[in-house]
């Protein structure tokens, strides 16, 4: 007999599944719901360290419903917070063990490194954190950093930060990597099933789904866009916005060398409250993708947002005809994609226990830079979810910053 502790507020949530399966619940020692790149890199790194685990998904794997999808992320280890340094860094290594083990390229790093435009205080500030991690980097102004990347054009107003370990993630690879490895660890997944409900008691989960009841001492949601879908209740609430993704090629086509991953370093520019960024053409044959780090809000995932609005195109487009002016604003984009985005309110990501438990963990709000952390941040999730102590500070993601009772 199940002995049922609701959380603090979520009674309403979570009482409201009053129909369970009468099939024979199936035991694991974890059971991670939502196979995107954080919940698989979770799921991994519990089934390597000899925990049976369940990886749950809604969908199908690798599907295009989330933020996990497609072919190019960046990478970088510069950042003014130190847990993002940390983060970055562990994930690197263990990308590049992947690639050994399993003989495909997973990273791509020009030999020119990348580059990050900024306020000078931000630059130096980022360049500081990463000296006390022993990590290079440069410095240049505006006109130095245009003799070494010219079709870049910033003004005087801008400091550029060189990162060499800045570069492109073969994505794809990455997702496909964790959850095949995974398996090969003895994993199970199961797709196209939807968690109804949940019940925790002082030792295990009770998880209702549309696939049968799965009980065990260990719970990770890594629900992406759905964390208020399943927990309503927590104090944080995960803003979703759709990003337009565009691609754009250059005026003339003699520069089209210029677009190669080689010859347009991954490069981010921070302006005015917004970021801007664009990598060499991965995913489109012969286009530089550019992004704005922010979109259109939406209120429901499961409803697509029709009418997308323009202004977030037409940003991007007056950000190029200013800095990158050997792009074609005038005929571009050739191509636009519409990216999901969660965030928390203050951007940080959110890894901590569910308020009031001692079994179920949380892992959000994460885009725009997760993916690129997604090994370190599911090696530390699964290190807590097994008793042990998470190799980095996690405390700056505690769901608690979110709790006005706090």
């Amino acid at each position: 007999m199940l002995s049922v502790r609701l959380f603090r507020g979520f009674s309403a949530a979570h009482s409201r599944f009053s129909s369970w399966n009468n099939m024979a619940e199936q035991q694991f020692d974890a059971v991670i719901v939502g196979a995107g790149i954080i919940g698989s890199s979770t799921a991994y790194h519990l089934q390597k360290g000899g925990r049976k685990t369940l990886l749950i998904e809604q969908f199908t794997l690798g599907h295009t419903k989330g933020s996990s999808h497609g072919k190019s992320r960046i990478t970088k280890f510069a950042h003014p917070e130190p847990e993002y340094v940390a983060l970055a860094s562990d994930s690197t290594a263990q990308i590049r063990d992947l690639e050994k083990n399993r003989g495909v390229k997973m990273i791509a790093i020009s030999e020119r490194g990348g580059i990050i435009y900024g306020s000078k205080e931000r630059m130096e500030k980022t360049a500081a954190t990463l000296k006390k991690f022993d990590f290079p980097s440069e410095l240049l102004t505006s006109q130095e950093a245009m003799k070494r990347y010219p079709h870049y054009t910033y003004g005087d107003d801008y400091t550029a930060l060189v990162d060499p370990n800045m570069g492109l993630i073969l994505a794809d690879t990455w997702l496909e990597a964790f959850q095949d490895e995974f398996r090969k660890f003895g994993g199970t997944v199961s797709e196209n099933t939807k968690v109804n409900g949940f019940k925790e008691d002082n030792s295990s989960v009770l998880l209702n789904t549309s696939n049968g009841d799965f009980r065990a001492p260990k719970v990770v949601f890594a629900l992406g866009s759905w964390i208020n879908k399943l927990l309503p209740e927590i104090p944080v609430k995960g803003k979703i916005e759709i990003i337009s993704v565009c691609y754009w090629t250059p005026k003339d086509p003699s520069d089209l060398p210029l677009v190669t991953p080689q010859n347009h370093p991954v490069h981010i520019a921070y302006e005015e409250g917004r970021s801007f960024l664009s990598m060499g053409a991965t995913d489109v044959e012969g286009a530089v993708k550019f992004i704005l780090h922010g979109g259109q809000e939406h209120f429901d995932t499961d409803v697509p947002l029709e009418n997308v609005h323009e202004k977030f195109v037409e940003d991007v487009r007056a950000h190029i005809a200013k800095n990158v002016p050997f792009l074609d604003t005038v005929n571009g984009p050739v191509k636009v994609e519409r990216c999901k985005y969660t965030l928390s309110p203050d951007k940080h990501y959110v890894i901590d226990y569910l308020p009031g438990s001692k079994n179920i963990q949380v892992a959000g709000c994460m885009s725009g830079t997760g993916f690129k952390n997604s090994p370190a941040i599911g090696k530390a999730v699964a290190q807590r979810a097994m008793g042990e102590q998470p190799f980095t500070d996690l405390s700056l993601f505690s769901i608690n910053r979110f709790n006005k009772n706090t």
